[in-house]
């Protein structure tokens, strides 16, 4: 359920990874939200079918026992430390795998509780990206003479990337599912934006001059989205 100022009525979405969402205007009673969901029970069984339909098998399992990171060329492993009660045993680690690309990745959380899972993971994702997206955007700027003031990762939910006009670059810790290409192709497009802040054809003429195949792959992060799995976006920000 979500609280909104600018809502002026009861109203439903159904998100994949994150269910069925009543959105409710300031002010107004929440006794009225079962009759209302009652009342569109029909379309909602039919947009969750829907999701579940759209989503790949992988991200169908529950709990997640590896994540495939392509950006890094790394397999985390997945282990919980909860046995169901809700307890936390162990803290958040990567450790080394055994086998070249694989890492373990024990998280406290006990499995069946997803909002402290999708938490936990977002913190080491997170702090996987600060390891490699800042140095390779450094690489790529040096490489075309572009500078920028500094680099922020986030979880923006819409967003791959961000530029600020103070020179602020902001990526998405979910590039990491990305294949290389794509990553370099958002961090050219954002390092393209401290010289032309729109997307004017002097913008795409900028980045085309970094990267000849930047309108293909334009096309290509617009269905990206799906290499993600959808349960990340439980929290976003």
């Amino acid at each position: 359920m979500r609280v909104s100022s600018r809502a002026r009525r009861l109203s439903l979405r159904v998100e994949p990874g994150r269910g069925v969402i009543v959105t409710l205007p300031r002010g107004a009673s929440r006794q009225q939200i079962p009759a209302f969901v009652a009342r569109h029970r029909q379309w909602i069984e039919a947009r969750l079918a829907e999701s579940a339909r759209q989503t790949p098998e992988r991200f169908r399992q529950w709990p997640p026992r590896q994540l495939d990171l392509p950006a890094i060329d790394r397999v985390l492993e997945l282990s919980f430390g909860g046995q169901g009660n809700g307890i936390p045993e162990n803290r958040t680690e990567l450790t080394a795998g055994n086998v070249g690309r694989t890492q373990a990745l024990q998280l406290e959380s006990c499995s069946e509780d997803r909002a402290a899972v999708v938490a936990e993971l977002q913190v080491a994702l997170k702090a996987l990206a600060r390891q490699y997206f800042p140095v390779r955007l450094g690489m790529l700027a040096e490489r075309h003479a572009l500078s920028y003031q500094r680099v922020q990762i986030r979880g923006q939910r819409t967003r791959w990337g961000s530029c600020s006009s103070r020179g602020t670059i902001s990526l998405n810790y979910k590039l990491l599912f990305l294949s290389p290409a794509l990553v370099d192709y958002v961090l050219l497009h954002e390092l393209a934006h401290t010289r032309q802040m729109d997307h004017s054809p002097a913008f795409w003429r900028q980045l085309t001059s970094m990267l000849a195949d930047a309108r293909q792959l334009d096309k290509m992060l617009g269905q990206a989205g799906r290499e993600v799995p959808p349960w990340m976006d439980l929290h976003s920000g």
